[in-house]
């Protein structure tokens, strides 16, 4: 009888262990550290230099393969160039998705994702206190990410996310209007480096390029405006 208690009690802790080693490394966090500089297509974002513009993330996968993320960005950028037309944009966003991971052989990685984006725009005059102002905004978001694992702790990775975004209502200049429809879409390529931690999770760090296109939201027409540059990314894996 006391062979068997203790039989119990061993194996009851190796399942709790590896219940919770198990539920530790299906959750993962981190943040990007973006250096983002701004371009305009019609030349309107002049002495804009390189802006911190940090942006978070959390994931957690659930015992079906399923991934459920939460990322959020935000750049606020200026510039004192009297040249410029804008001396401020904001730009911002909360994605929220559901993704599935996949795998092409044994050094190939991917997760596809969908999901919803929640984005605040804000351009300012230079010289007044007006300017567009898109205070809110939503839309359905889609998007891939691609790891090729160059080593066993190096991996190439890119990636890109796209979603069509509607706002109800904005003010420009002034004046108010609604039904504004634009399109974003985020570009990212680069290199992680990846080591297992001592509870039996992971801690990664990266360096990239990436790259936010918003389409047809500056000035309220068909002017683009994106901002781009690199990034330091740093996570860990549960």
């Amino acid at each position: 009888m006391t062979y068997l208690k203790k039989s119990a009690i061993a194996a009851t802790l190796a399942i709790l262990s590896a219940t919770s080693s198990a539920q530790a490394q299906n959750f993962s966090a981190g943040v990007d550290l973006n250096y983002l500089a701004l371009s305009h297509s019609e030349g309107q974002t002049v002495g804009f230099g390189y802006t911190a513009a940090p942006e978070v993330w959390v994931e957690l996968q659930s015992q079906g393969g399923l991934t459920y993320g939460l990322r959020a960005f935000r750049l606020d950028a200026d510039s004192a160039d009297p040249t410029t037309r804008y001396d401020n944009i904001v730009m911002q966003t909360i994605d929220l998705s559901v993704g599935k991971s996949f795998s092409m052989g044994s050094t190939t990685k991917g997760k596809v994702f969908g999901g919803m984006r929640f984005a605040k725009y804000y351009e300012q005059e230079r010289g007044t206190t007006n300017g567009l102002t898109v205070p809110k905004s939503y839309g359905l978001l889609g998007g891939i990410e691609i790891a090729q694992q160059m080593s066993n702790n190096l991996s190439l990775y890119g990636g890109s996310t796209a979603a069509i975004m509607f706002a109800p209502d904005y003010t420009d200049v002034g004046s108010p209007g609604t039904d504004l429809t634009f399109n974003t879409i985020d570009l990212n390529l680069g290199l992680r480096y990846k080591r297992q931690l001592a509870n039996g999770g992971n801690w990664h760090a990266g360096l990239g390029l990436t790259s936010k296109l918003w389409n047809g939201v500056s000035d309220n027409d068909s002017e683009n405006i994106s901002a781009y540059g690199f990034k330091l990314s740093f996570g860990m894996d549960f």
